[in-house]
């Protein structure tokens, strides 16, 4: 290299805590990461040094395991995406399951791993929810949970239009003086909307179809 300069890493700039319960995988991200050339601010064992960390350190990145237990009430996940709009979120689990995939997707995580990936996939999963933080990455998507309205849930016109309508804030009113339709067809279609995504309520519906881009 010219001037003697040592050779970026793929992760130079990405500043990262990395939370796991197990000492062994929390260290061995750290070093995963660290080789690739990403600065670790801090590592945490619980919920709550997680999130201590990640309001210490200002990293751009938090990598979590799905499973991290701490004295916080609600999932770590969930609190960061709260507390930090902004905050890229690299979710991990111990094995790969459809299940992982989703609470990661609904606790607005900004990318899912399993922890039996390689090496080179954590890194740039990790780099690459750094640039999109607000994005959901992740290999294996179900098929009724991949991006775009062609290959999303069956949803009618007609849901789509609540959904849409629901995402702009309207209440059931609203949206039933919008289509000039009851309330009483309008909560139907809500239901079926929650059912179709596998959510429980309006703001996880909005949500998930956000991230899977049903609603571009």
């Amino acid at each position: 290299m010219d001037g003697g300069q040592e050779p970026q890493g793929v992760a130079s700039g990405v500043r990262v805590v990395v939370a796991d319960g197990n000492a062994l995988t929390r260290r061995g991200l750290a070093a995963i990461l660290t080789e690739a050339g990403a600065t670790v601010v801090g590592e945490a064992g619980d919920t709550e040094s997680a999130l201590r960390w990640v309001a210490q350190g200002l990293p751009g990145v938090l990598v979590v395991a799905l499973d991290l237990r701490g004295p916080e009430r609600g999932h770590v996940v969930a609190i960061a995406r709260d507390r930090w709009p902004d905050l890229a979120i690299v979710a991990l689990s111990d094995e790969a399951t459809d299940d992982a995939l989703l609470d990661a997707l609904e606790l607005g995580a900004s990318a899912y791993l399993p922890k039996t990936a390689p090496p080179e996939r954590v890194v740039a999963m990790t780099v690459q929810a750094a640039a999109a933080p607000l994005a959901f990455l992740s290999e294996g998507l179900p098929a009724t949970r991949r991006r775009g309205r062609n290959a999303g849930p069956p949803l009618t016109a007609r849901e789509f239009e609540v959904l849409r309508l629901a995402a702009e804030g309207l209440t059931v009113k609203g949206i039933s003086a919008r289509l000039f339709i009851s309330e009483a067809t309008t909560r139907s279609h809500l239901s079926g909307i929650y059912h179709k995504l596998g959510v429980s309520n309006r703001s996880r519906a909005v949500l998930v179809a956000e991230r899977l881009g049903m609603l571009r």
